[in-house]
């Protein structure tokens, strides 16, 4: 069996705007957008030479699309967590494990003020620490509740997700790639496990194989709604083994949850189990494009710490490479990846990515 897991580095390396600041990017040009059109200056908004107001453009003048703009409008209007990163200077990071973590610590602070003050989802608001938080909904105090609140919290973070559905589907999915990897096309892959939305490995390498793909965290789709979407975007467990499985006001925020809620499924395992029965055979696990960050721990060891199972590591540079073995020691440990790189026992090898190369036409 050989399995191929990919991150978002692998929608990067082609080229594709898949940062969660390329999203947020997207939404402020919406809203120049939008400002043209209701000041009913469409006019200007046609000689704006920037593509993504192009693309607004051509989909607000097909009648077929204007349905989509219309929604967009509806997802991201007053939306807490737009709002707040737009006006955050910390977006200005790129990787989704910053968003992720930003979400995280805000849903913490509500539940910690919940827990300081020993009150419960169903009383009103006395406090909130969190600064952008106080002044968004300081006229909430005293008249709404924490539940209020979180659902609020909740429904604009899938008004979000549903956005970016959107934008990955009618906008990045759409973007010609004109190169691909060398590595990747040369793999006897039958087995994809995929932490992208996108169809990127389908579009340039896969459309004549016949593969088994596992979206752990959902596959965009534009037929899709809010309540339909599937597409997992939330945060990690933050309590302690004390709280965790006892206080479950925010469960809704995190990953497992969604995983199991939206029933992206966990075909990997099944996987596994084939690979164990079948002890003997041999079996290869190729990481292309991902951080091999703590947030996918679980889902990386059971994949790695197979003594039946070669893992090659692609890294862009030696940075990257860096960073990715300081990141696997918190996945693995210390001890398990020194035993795995070296010697009689190697199951872990570390590869640079060779150069893109011009798709033929």
């Amino acid at each position: 069996m050989n399995i191929l897991v990919l991150g978002n580095g692998f929608d990067l390396v082609h080229g594709l705007p898949t940062r969660y600041t390329d999203f947020l990017e997207w939404i402020k040009k919406y809203q120049q957008f939008h400002s043209y059109l209701s000041r009913k200056r469409t006019a200007e908004c046609k000689e704006v030479d920037i593509p993504i107001l192009k693309f607004f453009n051509s989909l607000f003048y097909k009648d077929v699309y204007k349905n989509i703009c219309d929604e967009i409008f509806s997802l991201i209007y007053d939306n807490f967590w737009i709002d707040y990163f737009l006006n955050n200077p910390l977006y200005q990071k790129e990787n989704w494990i910053d968003f992720e973590s930003e979400i995280s610590l805000m849903i913490q602070s509500v539940d910690n003020d919940m827990l300081d003050n020993n009150i419960t989802l169903e009383d009103k608001i006395k406090s909130l620490t969190n600064d952008y938080l106080n002044k968004r909904y300081i006229d909430w105090f005293v008249k709404k509740t924490y539940k209020e609140l979180r659902n609020v919290l909740l429904y604009d973070l899938h008004r979000l997700n549903r956005a970016l559905e959107i934008y990955l589907t009618e906008y990045v999915d759409k973007m010609e790639i004109q190169k691909k990897s060398h590595d990747v096309d040369s793999l006897d892959i039958d087995h994809i496990l995929s932490f992208n939305y996108t169809k990127t490995y389908e579009r340039v390498y896969g459309s004549f194989k016949v593969l088994d793909f596992d979206y752990i965290h959902g596959k965009a789709d534009i037929s899709n709604t809010i309540e339909k979407n599937n597409m997992v975007l939330g945060i990690d467990e933050y309590l302690p083994e004390d709280r965790k499985n006892r206080d479950v006001e925010f469960i809704a925020f995190k990953k497992f949850y969604q995983r199991i809620l939206k029933e992206t499924g966990c075909k990997y395992k099944e996987w596994l189990d084939e690979i164990k029965y079948f002890n003997g055979s041999s079996n290869n696990l190729y990481i292309f494009g991902h951080s091999l960050d703590i947030t996918d721990k679980d889902i990386l060891r059971d994949l790695i710490l197979n003594d039946n199972v070669y893992t090659t590591i692609f890294y862009h540079n030696k940075d990257v490479m860096g960073q990715q073995i300081a990141n696997l020691v918190k996945v693995i440990g210390q001890d398990e990846l020194i035993r795995r790189t070296g010697g009689s026992t190697k199951t872990i090898e570390f590869k640079q990515q060779q150069d893109m190369v011009e798709i033929d036409s």
